[in-house]
């Protein structure tokens, strides 16, 4: 099925009591700290897809926008399409539609360039490898239990080779291992601060209080 995935090892601090960063960040969130500057990062959990000396690529996972499926793809008429949020992913590309997805029914193929970022989470490139599940017919014959969790978004969040590692340095973001609650967080405007209360310890406080938390 071309999945496969992300094993890293979590962030720890070295003998100088600096942090040590895994070599590549795929399947972590990127929690941005209170007083991001950029708005297009403000309080905002990014997981990652990719991040290698390339560059890095990740999905906003906590920002709806005001648009449903259907405003973006009026061909798809059903109850489905006009009730299903769509995210924004990030600032580039905002023309692409992205899909994250949990686990899906016997007998549905994922395809050759899904990825598995973290155990219960598929990243599909392609929109219309589940486009059959906004068909109410289609959703109808599933039964409700095993309905799969798909959140779609516009655009995605990029950074050039060299680029994340300064804003790491900087400060910029707090890591955290990714979990499928976040991703599919029922509330997103919840889902910032319920990252960092997942992250635990004094993260835990910085999410009730909203202080500047960028002590990593």
């Amino acid at each position: 099925m071309g999945i496969h995935s992300g094993e890293n090892e979590f962030d720890k601090e070295g003998p100088d009591g600096k942090r040590i960063h895994p070599a590549s960040l795929k399947g972590y969130f990127l929690i941005s700290e209170a007083n991001m500057a950029d708005p297009n990062f403000f309080q905002t959990v990014v997981l990652m897809l990719e991040h290698n000396r390339e560059g890095a690529f990740g999905l906003v996972v906590n920002r709806r926008s005001s648009l449903v499926l259907q405003d973006i793809m009026p061909r798809i008429q059903s109850q489905r399409s006009a009730s299903s949020p769509v995210y924004v992913g990030g600032p580039v590309q905002q023309e692409y539609l992205f899909v994250l997805h949990s686990e899906m029914p016997e007998g549905h193929v994922t395809s050759d360039s899904a990825t598995s970022p973290v155990e219960g989470v598929v990243f599909e490139p392609s929109f219309r490898n589940v486009e059959r599940f906004f068909q109410d017919e289609e959703w109808e014959t599933i039964p409700a239990d095993d309905r799969p969790r798909i959140h779609l978004f516009v655009g995605y969040s990029g950074w050039a080779p060299g680029q994340l590692e300064k804003e790491m340095q900087m400060g910029s973001w707090m890591l955290h291992p990714a979990t499928p609650r976040i991703v599919f967080h029922a509330d997103p405007e919840q889902g910032w601060k319920d990252a960092l209360r997942e992250k635990g310890g004094i993260y835990r406080v910085f999410a009730d209080s909203d202080p500047n938390p960028g002590l990593n």
